[in-house]
């Protein structure tokens, strides 16, 4: 059924949201601090773009969970938050946030969609069930009328070859005549309602297999406008036109990777490089790396930065 392929359609849609995306663009440069591991380097909050639909407090939390990931890798505290930081941490909303922003409205449009396409599917077989469960019903009763009607007509064609029905099974007769014809009416009525039914179902399965379809173009709309492999900069850390270093993020699609996304900046202002396994936080890529339930460092984060301070 047409279903089905909503079903694998949403799966791809799911899919397609998995960017391959990197955290610097091909000309960044890691700029240390002399030595963070004697004192510790210091971070400010900078201009946040109210688009991004975060707060200073946030930003600062994330970075705060940034900060503890190193600290915590060698005991020791290597970057804290100072009001006139070594570091300014900015939000700058571009096309890239409001690309990922449309590709959520979409998303939640789709799953809109889907919720509903779901909610008439159920019904549409709860209708199913329905006709299924009275038919059954609807042929044993058409059956016990018949049969009835039968012995009916048995009786009468026994007592006719006797000389007639007489005054004696008068009575008897009018009860089963009675009895049979009431059965058929209830054949008839239980006909009529299935006859109903059955439009009904019908017309729905018209306007669900619509409706499907409809879902079905508009998975395929997103995965036209937003699959395949999407390689681009989320976020840099660099000295500005003044000499002030900044890391400057420019998009993120949560609060985890945020979060995920300081820590990889926050290394490369540590003077960390990036190592070579995509769980790692220093990784040049994102995708690999855990953010659920915590972020945490790889065995090569902290062999790194353990090096950096001759641990």
């Amino acid at each position: 059924m047409n279903l089905i392929r909503a079903l694998i359609m949403l799966i791809l849609f799911m899919l397609a949201g998995l960017y391959l995306i990197s955290y610097e663009g091909s000309g960044h440069t890691s700029i240390g601090t002399a030595d963070p591991c004697s004192e510790p380097l210091t971070y400010s909050i900078g201009e946040i773009d109210s688009r991004f639909g975060v707060t200073e407090a946030e930003v600062r939390e994330a970075m705060s969970t940034a900060a503890s990931l190193w600290s915590e890798a060698i005991d020791q505290p290597m970057a804290v938050y100072s009001s006139d930081g070594d570091v300014d941490v900015v939000l700058e909303y571009d096309e890239r946030q409001e690309r990922i922003d449309g590709e959520f409205r979409f998303r939640e449009q789709i799953e809109s969609e889907q919720r509903s396409l779901n909610r008439m599917q159920r019904e549409y077989d709860e209708m199913r069930d329905e006709f299924d469960e009275r038919s059954i019903a609807y042929l044993e009763l058409a059956g016990q009328t018949t049969s009835k009607l039968n012995d009916l007509n048995r009786w009468i064609d026994e007592r006719n070859s006797e000389g007639g029905i007489g005054e004696s099974d008068r009575e008897f007769f009018e009860n089963r005549r009675a009895r049979v014809q009431e059965m058929q009416q209830q054949v008839l009525q239980e006909r009529e309602e299935l006859d109903q039914l059955a439009e009904r179902i019908n017309r729905d399965t018209d306007i669900l297999n619509r409706k499907i379809d409809e879902n079905n173009e508009l998975v395929d709309r997103y995965n036209r406008k937003f699959s395949g492999e999407n390689r681009f900069t989320k976020a840099t850390f660099q000295r500005d036109s003044d000499g002030n270093r900044v890391i400057t993020v420019n998009m993120f699609m949560s609060r985890n990777e945020l979060s995920l996304i300081l820590a990889h900046e926050l290394g490369h202002a540590l003077g960390l490089s990036h190592v070579d396994n995509p769980r790692s936080v220093m990784y040049s890529q994102m995708g690999g790396q855990d953010l659920f339930p915590v972020l945490q460092l790889s065995a090569e984060d902290r062999r790194a930065i353990r090096d950096r301070c001759g641990l």
